[in-house]
């Protein structure tokens, strides 16, 4: 092999070594950026969440069951023990008229777990309920899944049971 020939050929080597380098260290930046802004829209969507929560709480203490209702999906599905699915807000509404009664709650957010792409998030609470006497109305779990819906989050699925 000629002096030239190995030169260009050690040329060729380094730079591709250095080309290897670079490519991977952008890999390992554009990494990092991604972590940084998943842990960001994490952030940012569990304060929309807890914000969203805490307005559905307000409607509640306001015995406001139009703005109860707003907060959720057109076609959700609430679950609860030992009753059929009901899906659709029509059906919601006819089992929300205990937001008309007078009684003491307490919601405390467990959890809130939204998806990679923010689009779901998964909220457990704890919820208890009772009237001024100290009658419990209810004392159990919920389950939000809350849906992306253009800028908003909208409660799609509710599920709850008693402790």
């Amino acid at each position: 092999m000629s002096p030239v020939t190995a030169c260009l050929l050690a040329l060729l080597t380094v730079g591709f070594l250095v080309v290897e380098h670079n490519a991977q260290r952008i890999q390992e930046v554009e990494a990092d950026v991604m972590a940084v802004e998943e842990a960001e829209r994490g952030t940012s969507v569990s304060d929309k969440i807890t914000q969203l929560t805490q307005d559905m709480e307000t409607c509640v203490d306001n015995e406001d069951r139009d703005c109860f209702m707003a907060f959720f999906d057109d076609n959700i599905r609430i679950m609860r023990e030992h009753q059929p699915v009901q899906i659709g807000k029509t059906e919601a509404r006819k089992h929300t008229k205990w937001i008309l009664h007078d009684f003491d709650a307490t919601l405390e957010i467990k959890e809130i777990t939204p998806s990679t792409d923010g689009s779901i998030v998964v909220e457990r609470l704890e919820l208890t309920m009772q009237f001024p006497n100290g009658t419990f109305i209810f004392n159990g779990k919920l389950l939000f899944v809350w849906k992306k819906v253009i800028n908003d989050y909208k409660v799609y699925i509710d599920i709850s049971n008693d402790n």
